[in-house]
């Protein structure tokens, strides 16, 4: 262990632990998390990150490609599961150590000592996990310590400095204890330091008016070896040493070269080396640099030697967007171009947020991280304010700059704005992240009434994009919103916001809230401030603009000729939103895309206002000084959001040499660079229409596999039951739509002992019988719907004439398919027709058995409860083999989803639907013994639970430990509020096919208002509402601990009740309405 190093992070690390705040018997759940800095306390020196944790699932893949090593005691047992799953145990997290040669390692919690926790820009946090108000971080600034990668140690005998030597030393050859070390650098703040590259993966660069990202770079690789400068062949066979006991070295990277040495040292190669860093290669893959001969062979030079300098020779760019108010004609490459290095340097700029203009306050310290190479932005400066710098000259390194350091420790404050609008400055352990799959609003944030809402129709094709209107996910409509404001304040516990709304916006949102219409203004703000529920508040993408955001924007200055634009008709649905959403498109397609928007813009009142005309005449084509010129008159076009006050003031940081502050209205954001995973590239528009496919069908990233509890397996027999050869000899093709999907087998259900449904198989002859034994078994009359009044629905019903035309597969193509196929659906039906639990409603029609419409009333004792949920289902000529496709009717007008599992574009993520993977196939659908019962029961016991925030991915092992209960209150009490609008929907607007069930169910006998025979469920519904409301006004004052508002909540908030009293008031005029017509 390096004594200096493990000082300087102990000191981290007891300076973190200081600022921490102290562990209660509350405090619940992992101590650590992703990205967490941390050392060991056995060892200080060793600091690594937190790469795995046990409630990240997306993590969660066997470390097959990781150098895993034992630092610690671990069990085997525990050791092993992990190696098998990739999920470390409760208590354990995967540590990667800052330099690969220490490789990763399975560490208990107990054993680590965080030292800093790197927090970004624009993330929310909160002090304790349970606590009910979070806050967004609006600035971070960093402290680091540096440690150099070379130095000359001084030689008190002479008076001066020695020869260089390099910091790290091969493994396992270490000098002696007595042998100098470099002077470590403490306190140094990331603002002064820029990384070891001019260009590196990741990089935001602009150039020839573009904006690019640098996905990869390749380098050469010169090496210091017997102290001579060695250029190397072929870097990409470098290996780097590493060297471990027998009992630490745990598993090698499966798909890695590598070699050994002898029983204990290792040769890994790795994908690329750094600055400083002991390194191993074959003599006959270097070349002596020697300045009269050139490059020389020499075969007898040791294979072991430092890197002095890695200078990139080719760099792979990813262009994003254009600057459509550049000057000139720009270039249009490829999506993805590979440019030499004579391409980008000196010619494009590196979007550089690091460095701070003078006078400015606020920083975004969080782009550099332990064990990073790093270099001083002034490094004549850095020499003369810290007295522990020491410049090593180019002559001492072979005419290299090797002034490099590495990252040993890194300490962060961070300035947050909470809730309720207070701002404080805290140590970034202090916190923790707050990972909610719903944004929580806060102060600074945009927000739109939704009672304003007006819904426009969807503005028509335009012939570019024509898959806008095909994407899964995409909505079409237009929104308007009249009633926009900032918000001031938040009271998270009672969910009230205060709201600063501004005079007489006009803003329009295409593509269901994504995308801000070109030409929208937002106008000044109101003085007054007024408290409204956020529950009456919603947060569109398209308004969505946090501090740390990378923003487009049109230049300050522009030149005449970039507002030269073509004519072009047709509607213009083009306009600010998150890159993300229009990733698909190709470079040359979104150049389009931003010129449509540019010519809405230049007509703007607020372009006219804050731009200004250069109106110089453009150098000739031909001039020697064309680049530079244009550059120059084109302006910067890149920025990052800073700040965002509750005034409405939005503040960017211009990137590139002109790096200042500036002011601008938050129409003049064009779009926000997003880092989320963009979607793959697809055809152009006129391929899509060539192939006559639609490549936009894509799978989400659906969260949660589910068991069903209690039960036995329906299990007919074996495979052959179900299905024979001769099934479909005699039997007509039937009418079935193509679709259907993989699933695991979930629900297990038995079958009412006393059922007469015969399932083994008599073969083709009865399935006239079979299909007579259906209606009878379930057909009310040739009058079902009337008859309903005077007796139940039947669960089961199969109806006369066709499906309602909003059955979501009404329109599929009809095929043929083979008589097994048909004779397994109406085995389906069958069941379905004897077996239904209460509470589900099933219905199909004779002209197509493979269309289903099912109504489930939400259990009691749960945020569902009496509400009509509403699905769709449709057996493919997939079917048996595949699960039937389902369609969930969202009714919260983009408002958000119900429940993890229900999506608003109506899919619905339950495993038995296949919309999970699984590693276990036991857990697939089953063509034998999986049902559409099953899928059913599982909806209304899986799905429809009493706290269904804990049904999202990776949150059961939370609920098992009482943990994130805040979050999951207000989930509930949300999911309550929005389901008591179904109930509402469902009876004004009437569900073709179950009418005469919703009428039943929630309606009073019109012909006697004292028969109690109905389950009348809106009186119901309204008369919990009511109690919940009482139960607020009686508890106000205080917790409300001694009872309980229901089941599934303790206490509503005030802003739940001031949305449930006017829930309350629609339902009541609806049952009012209902006595009405019955007098």
């Amino acid at each position: 262990m390096d004594p200096t190093v493990a000082s300087a992070a102990a000191a981290a690390a007891a300076a973190a632990a200081a600022a921490a705040p102290p562990v209660t018997g509350a405090a619940r759940g992992s101590k650590l998390e992703l990205e967490d800095a941390c050392c060991l306390k056995s060892n200080p020196s060793l600091l690594g990150t937190v790469q795995k944790t046990h409630h990240d699932i997306n993590t969660h893949e066997p470390p097959d490609d990781y150098l895993v090593v034992s630092y610690t005691a671990v069990p085997g047992e525990v050791l092993a599961e992990f190696l098998e799953t990739g999920v470390p145990p409760k208590g354990y997290v995967f540590i990667a150590f800052s330099e690969f040669s220490e490789g990763y390692s399975l560490i208990h919690e107990d054993d680590l000592q965080l030292v800093d926790r790197p927090i970004e820009m624009g993330e929310i946090v909160k002090r304790h996990p349970d606590d009910t108000m979070s806050g967004m971080v609006i600035g971070a600034s960093a402290k680091c310590t540096l440690e150099p990668v070379a130095f000359r140690p001084y030689d008190p005998s002479i008076g001066d400095y020695g020869s260089l030597e390099f910091t790290e030393k091969r493994a396992g050859h270490s000098s002696n204890k007595d042998a100098p070390r470099p002077l470590l650098l403490h306190d140094i703040p990331l603002s002064e330091l820029v990384h070891h590259e001019l260009y590196s993966e990741g990089d935001y660069i602009m150039c020839q008016q573009k904006l690019g990202i640098i996905r990869h770079v390749e380098r050469d690789a010169i090496l210091c070896v017997e102290n001579k400068p060695v250029w190397i062949v072929n870097p990409n066979i470098l290996e780097i040493p590493v060297r471990f006991d027998n009992k630490e070295l745990i598993w090698v990277p499966k798909d890695q070269p590598s070699q050994t040495h002898d029983a204990v040292e290792y040769f890994l190669e790795y994908d690329y080396v750094l600055p400083g860093q002991c390194v191993a290669t074959k003599a006959k893959n270097m070349r002596v640099i020697d300045s009269v001969r050139g490059l020389t062979e020499n075969f007898d030079l040791e294979s072991f030697g430092h890197v002095l300098a890695t200078p990139p020779t080719e760099y792979e760019v990813e262009w994003l967007c254009p600057n459509v108010f550049g000057a000139g004609m720009p270039y249009i490459p490829e999506d993805v171009e590979r440019l030499r290095v004579s391409a980008l340097q000196g010619k494009a700029v590196k979007c550089d947020f690091g460095q701070v203009p003078a006078g400015s306050a606020v920083k975004s310290d969080t782009w550099l991280k332990l064990g990073d190479r790093i270099r001083f932005r002034d490094p004549a400066g850095a020499a003369r304010k810290y007295s522990s710098y020491q410049h090593v000259p180019a002559a001492e390194s072979f005419g290299y700059d090797l002034n490099a350091f590495r990252i040993i420790s890194t300490n962060t404050e961070i300035t947050v704005r909470w809730q309720d609008g207070s701002i404080t400055t805290e140590n970034s352990v202090a916190v923790r992240r707050f990972y909610g799959f719903e944004d929580e609003i806060g102060a600074g944030e945009l927000v739109i009434l939704k009672d304003g809402v007006e819904e426009l129709p969807p503005l028509g094709a335009n012939r570019m994009f024509p898959f806008f209107q095909s994407m899964s996910g995409h909505s079409k409509e237009t929104l308007r919103a009249r009633t926009v404001g900032v918000v001031q304040a938040v009271d998270s516990r009672e969910r009230i916001a205060s709201v600063r709304w501004y005079k007489g916006p006009d803003v329009e949102l295409l593509h269901g809230g994504h995308m801000l219409k070109p030409g929208s203004f937002l106008g000044e703000l109101d003085d007054t401030i007024s408290q409204v529920s956020l529950y009456e508040l919603n947060v569109f993408t398209g308004l969505s603009r946090v501090p740390g955001d990378l923003v487009l924007l049109p230049p300050s200055t522009v030149h005449q000729s970039a507002l030269q634009v073509a004519a072009e008709t047709g509607p213009k649905a083009a306009g600010p939103c998150n890159f993300s959403y229009i990733s698909p498109l190709k470079f040359m397609q979104r150049c389009y895309y931003f010129e449509l928007m540019k010519k809405e813009i230049i007509d703007s009142q607020w372009f006219k206002d804050t731009t200004t005309i250069d109106h110089a005449p453009l150098p000739s084509r031909y001039s020697f000084h064309q680049d530079e010129c244009i550059g120059r008159l084109s302006g910067t076009f890149v920025g990052q959001i800073v700040s965002m006050d509750t005034n409405g003031v939005i503040t960017v940081r211009l990137a590139g040499a002109e790096c200042r502050d500036v002011c601008v209205p938050f129409e003049k954001i064009m779009m926000v660079i997003d880092d989320e995973e963009p979607l793959p590239p697809v055809p152009s528009p006129a391929e899509l229409l060539q192939m006559g496919v639609d490549p936009w069908e894509l799978q989400e990233d659906l969260d949660a596999t589910y068991e069903y509890e209690g039960g036995e397996r329906l299990d007919y027999g074996e495979e052959d039951e179900w299905l024979t050869e001769d099934d479909g000899d005699d039997i007509d093709d039937t009418s079935l739509v193509e679709e259907g999907h993989v699933a695991p087998d979930v629900a297990e259900i038995r079958l009412p002992e006393d059922s007469d449904i015969e399932m083994e198989d008599d073969g083709a002859s009865d399935t006239a019988e079979n299909q007579d034994a259906v209606t009878q078994d379930t057909d009310t009359g040739p009058d079902a719907s009337s008859s309903a009044s005077s007796s139940s629905p039947p669960g089961f019903l199969m109806l006369d004439g066709l499906p309602p035309s909003n059955h979501h597969f009404v329109s599929e193509d009809v095929t043929g398919n083979s008589g097994p196929r048909i004779k397994r659906i109406r085995k389906e039906l069958q069941i379905l027709g004897t077996s239904l639990p209460p509470g589900i409603f099933v219905r199909t029609w004779e002209s197509r058995m493979d269309l289903l419409r099912v109504l489930i009333i939400g259990p009691e004792g749960t945020p569902y409860e009496y509400a009509p949920i509403l699905i769709d289902l449709h057996f493919s000529q997939d079917f048996p083999q595949k699960p039937p496709a389902a369609f969930f009717h969202s009714w919260t007008n983009g408002q958000g989803r119900i429940n993890p599992n229900l999506y608003e574009d109506g899919k619905i993520c339950l495993s038995i639907l296949g919309t999970w993977p699984t590693r276990n196939a036991a857990e697939e659908w089953s063509p034998s013994k999986s049902t559409v019962l099953q899928i059913l029961v599982s909806i209304m016991g899986l799905v429809l639970v009493k706290d269904p925030f804990y049904n999202e991915a990776g949150y059961e092992a939370f609920a098992a430990e009482g943990d994130r209960r805040v979050e999951s209150t207000h989930y509930t009490e949300k999911t309550f509020l929005m389901t008591r609008k179904f109930i509402k929907h469902a009876l004004e607007h009437p569900v073709a096919g179950l009418e005469d069930v919703l009428t039943w169910n929630y309606l009073p006998n019109p012909a006697d208002s004292s028969d109690c025979s109905r389950p009348w469920l809106l009186r119901r519904a309204i008369d919990a509402a009511l109690r919940m409301i009482e139960h607020y006004n009686d508890n106000a004052g205080g917790n409300g601990e001694e009872s309980r508002a229901s089941a599934f909540v303790s206490r509503l908030s005030l802003g739940a009740v001031v949305m449930l009293r006017k829930h309350v008031t629609d339902l009541e005029k609806i049952d009012s309405a209902t006595a009405a017509q019955g007098c």
